[in-house]
């Protein structure tokens, strides 16, 4: 009585002891499937393409953002009488003209890599430049009286003028890329400006 009740409970109900059935997928149900993860798949694939394209405008914007950043910082930590700071004699602007090199790209921490005087050619590809103008005003021209706090283009004092009348020097950092498929490139800039007080 034991044999027989393992028995029954081993086969289903209604099966006949030398029946097998068939399980899984045929072929077509396969192919059905597999159309399907792809027709998924061929939607989603633009949005990995497009996240990769964000992440590397954005590091680019980052890497502008703080390039100038840092220009600017450094100009109101300098002397107010500093070299980088200085409006030639006769002229209007003084400008700094730097390159950030790329150095060799197969090593990292090349002694190459980072911001150089002028446009340098032996130094790798050149990435960014970037340009500090700077222009000076007198007190003066900001008047309160007259509610006038803003500072124009024939009231810039030119360079050579007795220190003692320059009391304001406005330092603008332009940033520009020099790669074609940055989020900068084709010609567009970043700027930025600060006042320096004497």
């Amino acid at each position: 009585m034991d044999l027989q009740m393992t028995c029954l409970i081993c086969r289903p109900r209604g099966t006949k002891p030398g029946a097998r059935k068939t399980a899984g997928f045929s072929l077509i149900e396969m192919m059905v499937a597999a159309a399907l993860l792809l027709f998924i798949a061929l939607g989603i694939i633009p949005l990995f393409a497009r996240a990769i394209h964000d992440n590397a405008t954005g590091s680019d914007f980052t890497q502008a953002t703080n390039g100038t950043r840092s220009r600017l910082e450094e100009s109101l930590q300098l002397p107010f009488g500093s070299r980088i700071l200085d409006v030639p004699a006769g002229q209007t602007t003084g400008e700094v003209l730097e390159s950030w090199a790329q150095g060799d790209r197969e090593t990292t921490g090349d002694a190459n890599e980072g911001w150089w005087p002028g446009a340098p050619a032996d130094k790798g590809l050149l990435l960014w430049e970037r340009r500090t103008r700077t222009r000076q005003y007198s007190m003066s021209d900001l008047d309160k009286q007259r509610g006038d706090f803003t500072l124009t283009p024939d009231e810039r004092l030119t360079g050579g003028t007795d220190p003692i009348f320059v009391h304001l020097k406005e330092v603008e950092v332009v940033l520009a890329s020099e790669k074609g498929s940055a989020v900068l490139g084709g010609g567009r800039t970043v700027t930025f400006r600060v006042l320096k007080p004497f």
